[in-house]
């Protein structure tokens, strides 16, 4: 039997038609393209030959794929910007499980969720921005909220400090981040309130940290540079550790 032939690839041939077709019409930028037609219709290939197509995780891999894309695409308004910022820690947490399953390293891992973090934020805003009904008060209280769910890079080092204090400080806070666990409590300030979160999801490679509250929403995104800085600047404080 010629590999053009065996029963893996032949599924693997239809679940990428499949996937094809729902990117069509997807905003999505080229590399999930690529992440998808090539290791999640590899997922799906493999649940399909262990499983067959009415086991649960064969919907959830579809309907995973299908929350990914609708992530990504332009958001009208507060309401479909705020249903999306609320959806991430679940979807986030469907696409750990399956980068796992299909083997991804690390360093993989971490570059791809850093990369939808980025393009979150970048759906947050321009979702925000689309509001021409609500008064600019209202606006700025989601903004400043949006901004936070989703969290990109670092802040400008305080002027009173020095550059080298600065250093030692982010040194200091090394060693509480490498040890920080999933559940771990943290007062955090988000926009203007002070807001105690707990730990949700953690990268491999302890880049991204994901805090949510006790309902599994409100979902905070931080790199390792932006969490060392709000430790640094007083703006996060470890209250409880699991």
């Amino acid at each position: 039997m010629t590999l053009q032939t065996q029963p893996d690839q032949i599924v693997l041939t239809r679940v990428r038609g499949e996937v094809e077709r729902q990117l069509h019409s997807s905003a999505a930028p080229e590399d999930i393209h690529d992440f998808l037609m090539r290791h999640w219709a590899r997922l799906m290939t493999d649940i399909f030959m262990a499983k067959g197509n009415q086991d649960p995780d064969w919907q959830a891999g579809w309907d995973t794929m299908s929350a990914l894309l609708w992530s990504l695409s332009p958001k009208d308004g507060r309401k479909e910007t705020t249903l999306m910022l609320r959806a991430l820690p679940n979807l986030l947490a469907r696409l750990q499980e399956g980068c796992i399953a299909m083997g991804l390293s690390m360093s993989e891992r971490d570059q791809f969720f850093e990369r939808l973090a980025m393009l979150h934020a970048a759906v947050a805003r321009e979702g925000l921005h689309a509001l021409k009904t609500e008064s600019a008060e209202q606006n700025d209280q989601v903004a400043d909220w949006a901004e936070s769910v989703v969290d990109l890079g670092g802040l400008p080092q305080p002027q009173h400090c020095e550059k080298s204090s600065v250093a030692s400080c982010h040194e200091d806070q090394a060693d509480l981040l490498a040890s920080m666990v999933v559940g771990d409590r943290m007062l955090l300030r988000v926009g203007s309130e002070d807001r105690e979160l707990h730990l949700a999801w953690v990268s491999p490679m302890r880049g991204m940290f994901m805090f949510t509250n006790d309902m599994g929403l409100e979902a905070l995104t931080l790199t390792r540079s932006r969490l060392e800085t709000k430790l640094c600047e007083g703006e996060a404080k470890l209250l409880q550790q699991a």
